[in-house]
């Protein structure tokens, strides 16, 4: 018996796919102004942010001749006028009579020399914005906004615009640097008569840039101690090794040194900060570390795992001018200093050439050791007051930031040990890292 045959599927009618036109809309309107304040229905349960500094309300006023230029938002009685990161330059331009062009613009310069006679400049920006160009009746008063860009022009590249800096290295070979910004207000006059000619007047002023940045998370208070803060959040530090080396032959081994520094290692340059310096190794090694005198002799059961006898000092720091220059220092009392450091690097017609500079000097204490086989210190370090940035690179000129710990032993002619100094790499910014409570007061701006 044959089966029988089953009948196929249907074919599916062809299909055709129809595009519908998207449904009519309104335009919708432009989004509302943020603002930290709730309003009347909402309450703030939780707020962090940064600290804001308040909108400076004097004018910087500068005149020349028959042209007078006003800046608004800025501090009473400052010699310069300064700006943060993408601030806008607020004023007017005010004129005894009346001219035909009126230009506003601010340009960026980058300058670098040293004494053999080589230097390079280079143009980092420059924008321009025409307030008046002489259609219909010229005004007295002519208000703008400029801008600051964000980024600067170096080649292709385009960085972020660096900060106002100046820094002059004396001594041979000399080195002098300097990022300057400058607003000129330039105002063309076409005289009537037969003889028609142009005359231009510029006012120049030069304003201080200084973008703002902070760390991303706090550092310990300096009032912690090292010990107890280690304990219970060991997180918080980072740690920098490294190793004093020993005279060959001196019997004498090298020495372990451990510099404890907060582990954001991102610092305000108004910031104090904390740190613990602990040099381990054998008792002898420590031994040739102390002052040549009675004072510091072993006590009879001395070892690397016993206590040793220590002056009553303080701390080993001595003057600052036992560090000026190169000469060796026949001290019987040792050093050991942690400073900050800058390194200013310039590029100029292809010769790469730095020189250093100590933007603050550390404060130590001793702390006796409970366990024995270390000497400890603890201390804070912070930069001067007259420093202004932080680091920053552009184009060939580079400033770097460092933590240094410095150790020399007494009599470093005749010790077993020689003289250490080791550098970290750390970041400087502008702001220090807090938390504010509630919500921001009215009238503030980053």
């Amino acid at each position: 018996m044959e089966s029988a045959l089953e009948p196929g599927p249907t074919p599916s009618p062809p299909y055709h796919c129809v595009v519908l036109p998207p449904p009519d809309y309104a335009s919708s309107s432009e989004a509302p102004s943020y603002t930290s304040q709730p309003s009347p229905f909402e309450e703030t349960l939780d707020f962090t942010a940064r600290p804001r500094i308040p909108i400076p309300t004097g004018q910087h006023i500068r005149k020349k001749g028959r042209i007078t230029l006003v800046l608004d938002n800025q501090d009473e009685g400052a010699a310069v006028p300064t700006y943060r990161r993408n601030a806008l330059i607020s004023g007017e331009v005010r004129l005894e009579s009346r001219e035909d062009t009126q230009v506003v613009s601010l340009e960026g310069k980058l300058s670098m020399t040293v004494s053999e006679g080589f230097s390079e400049t280079r143009n980092l920006l420059s924008e321009s914005l025409t307030i008046w160009d002489g259609d219909g009746e010229c005004p007295y008063r002519f208000p703008f906004d400029l801008p600051i860009p964000a980024s600067c022009r170096m080649g292709d590249a385009h960085p972020p615009s660096p900060p106002s800096y100046q820094m002059e290295f004396p001594g041979v070979p000399g080195l002098f640097v300097k990022v300057e910004y400058t607003l000129v207000i330039a105002v063309t006059e076409r005289t009537l008569g037969i003889f028609k000619r142009t005359k231009c007047t510029e006012l120049c002023l030069p304003l201080n840039y200084y973008p703002r940045s902070r760390p991303h998370r706090p550092i310990l208070s300096p009032s912690l101690s090292f010990r107890h803060t280690m304990k219970v959040a060991p997180e918080e530090w980072f740690q920098v090794t490294s190793t004093m080396p020993a005279r060959t032959g001196s019997g004498v081994e090298p020495l372990d040194c451990h510099l404890f520094i907060p582990a954001v290692q991102i610092y305000g340059i108004s910031d104090t900060i904390p740190f613990y310096v602990q040099l381990r190794g054998p008792a002898a090694s420590l031994l040739a570390f102390l002052p040549t005198s009675p004072a510091c002799s072993p006590s009879p059961r001395s070892s690397s795992s016993l206590p040793i006898n220590l002056p009553p000092l303080p701390s080993f720091f001595p003057p600052s001018s036992r560090f000026k220059g190169k000469a060796r220092s026949t001290s019987t009392q040792p050093t050991i200093r942690v400073f900050l450091y800058r390194q200013v690097a310039a590029t100029i017609r292809g010769q790469k050439t730095w020189r250093p500079t100590v933007l603050g000097e550390g404060k130590l204490r001793f702390v006796p050791s409970a366990e024995g086989g270390s000497l400890d210190w603890e201390g804070e370090v912070r930069c001067r007051a007259d420093v202004a940035v932080g680091g920053f690179r552009v184009g060939p000129l580079v400033v770097k930031d460092f933590i240094v710990l410095s150790l020399v032993p007494p009599d470093p002619e005749t010790s077993g040990l020689v003289e250490h100094q080791h550098a970290h790499p750390i970041r400087l910014v502008t702001d220090s890292y807090a938390e504010l409570l509630g919500p921001p007061p009215e009238a503030m701006v980053d």
